[in-house]
């Protein structure tokens, strides 16, 4: 080969190298989960309506026994079988330590779903399985700002709040920043949950300007759901850290505004082979305008607690959890109840929609929403949200979990429910058979006389058949307190209790 040819060769060589640097600079991380659910449940139906009967005698119990569709009879509730299988799928851009991308990805869907000739969520488990269902969950910057001990997030991104989850534990759009200093951790962030330009009156897509102009709040940036968050962590040592959190929920979208402000104090300390946890908080804001039921609440005042200890006995854990939040009696012009965030396009303060808080420390698996034992799309539970209806809950929880050997766990816990406050609020109009914040004694109109919402019992075991895959058999029961009794009918049209839920899960979960 003649030297011409040579340096020709090396220095497209060097070219090439030189183009490859800054690209092979990058570190490109991939990882996910993958998790599939077999349910036998006569509670869990696979993301159906959860809806009471309809009939104009039916009884519409708020947060209570959900009767599966086609089966209008509470007191005797069909058995559910079904799969459900969740993908997700992370990818991160990696600069440096200082600076990456951070995405991920969601597909849920249950087997023989309905998503051919349809493209909706949460779908494509039907034959051929051709369905658009990829979800975005996180699109957002990592970064740190030079020269300065400030962490930047910014885009799409999960949080979480310092009180366990029981405000708001989701996925949204916003700005954080947490800046470091010696024992001192001090955050900031701005997130924007909704903007009301982004629908009309009746919900629809972005950009869609109702019928009459007259309508305010048509400019972006006017009519929003917008979260401000502040918190300081101080660690006092190695083994013990206390923090300051502060929550400002401004809610502009309605005519019925509102503005909710918590503020929590919560501390963790381990004493040996004892783990002690817990918070305190206190909400006030005004709900203004509007026209009956709690729109018409001029103000909030909620308060939420709770106490945990973990501790090492025997070959696993011993825990226990208490969690309180506060509920409003519906008789006068301040609710009381504690105020978590949900899913709601067009309103100000709500009690339904999506839920997007949480309370994993429970352990339960049917009687509140712990999103540690559930992680597929259909779960649901009893006390679906901390706020429970208005109503605010108490949550006693005992369980243990065993270390069988280093491939095989199990773990039990028990539970007992009670609605913080009963809701008197009237009848909406003559003739309706209930309030909409709390069941009634059958057709007879009289409140339940009992605020004990139930007992669940629950058991779990797995087994690692790889470093990576796990298999496991999940079993919950929940004996009904008398806060359900006689609120659905019989097939006779007289009042009678609900069943008693319960579920039975076989689980694969693969992580990477």
């Amino acid at each position: 080969m003649s030297l011409k040819k040579t340096a020709a060769i090396v220095a497209a060589a060097g070219a090439l190298a030189a183009v490859a640097v800054p690209a092979m600079a990058f570190e490109n991380e991939f990882h996910g989960m993958y998790k599939l659910k077999y349910f036998l449940s006569n509670y869990e139906q696979g993301g159906s309506n959860f809806i009471f009967p309809t009939a104009a005698t039916s009884v519409t119990n708020p947060n209570g026994v959900t009767v599966p569709g086609g089966n209008i009879n509470g007191a005797n509730l069909r058995t559910n079988n079904y799969f459900e299988q969740r993908a997700r799928l992370f990818y991160t851009a990696k600069a440096n330590d200082d600076l990456k991308l951070v995405t991920g990805f969601e597909i849920d869907s249950v087997f023989g779903d309905r998503a051919q000739g349809n493209a909706f969520r949460n779908s494509g488990g039907a034959l051929e399985a051709d369905a658009v269902n990829l979800e975005t969950k996180h699109v957002y910057l990592d970064f740190k700002v030079p020269g300065t001990p400030t962490k930047v997030t910014a885009g799409i991104q999960p949080i979480k709040d310092s009180l366990k989850g029981i405000f708001i534990d989701a996925d949204a759009a916003g700005i954080n920043t947490v800046t470091k200093a010696g024992a001192v951790s001090l955050g900031l962030g701005y997130f924007r949950l909704y903007d009301q330009a982004s629908y009309n009156a009746a919900g629809a897509s972005f950009g869609t300007v109702p019928a009459t102009n007259a309508a305010p709040g048509l400019a972006l940036g006017q009519n929003n759901e917008d979260l401000f968050t502040l918190g300081l962590d101080y660690n006092l040592s190695k083994d013990a850290k206390v923090g300051l959190a502060y929550y400002l929920l401004s809610d502009f979208r309605s005519s019925t505004p509102m503005t909710v402000h918590t503020l929590g104090l919560n501390g963790d300390v381990k004493l040996g082979g004892l783990n002690l946890s817990g918070f305190a908080a206190m909400q006030n804001g005004f709900v203004s305008g509007g026209a009956g039921g709690y729109a018409n609440h001029v103000a909030l005042s909620g308060y939420a607690f709770n106490v945990a200890a973990k501790a090492a006995v025997g070959p696993g854990n011993l825990r226990t959890a208490f969690l309180f939040t506060s509920g409003d009696d519906g008789r006068d012009k301040i609710n009381t109840a504690w105020q978590s965030i949900n899913q709601t396009q067009n309103k100000g303060l709500s009690t339904s929609g999506t839920t997007t808080n949480s309370y994993n420390e429970s352990g339960m698996m049917l009687l509140n929403r712990n999103a540690a034992a559930a992680g597929t799309g259909t779960d649901y539970a009893l006390v679906q949200t901390t706020n429970n209806r208005n109503q605010g809950m108490w949550l006693y929880t005992l369980g243990y979990d065993a270390t069988l050997s280093p491939k095989a766990y199990a773990n039990a816990n028990v539970g007992f429910a009670w609605a913080s406050k009963t809701n008197y609020t009237a009848l909406a109009n003559a003739g309706s058979a209930v309030s909409a914040n709390r069941p009634v004694d059958g057709l007879t109109g009289g409140f339940a006389g009992s605020n004990f919402l139930g007992t669940e019992i629950n058991v779990e075991t797995g087994y690692k058949l790889y470093d990576n895959l796990t298999a496991s058999v999940q079993a919950a029961y929940v004996i009904l307190g008398g806060y359900y009794k006689n609120t659905v009918l019989r097939a006779d049209g007289t009042p009678g209790d609900p069943e008693n839920p319960y579920t039975g899960r076989v689980v694969l979960s693969y992580a990477f």
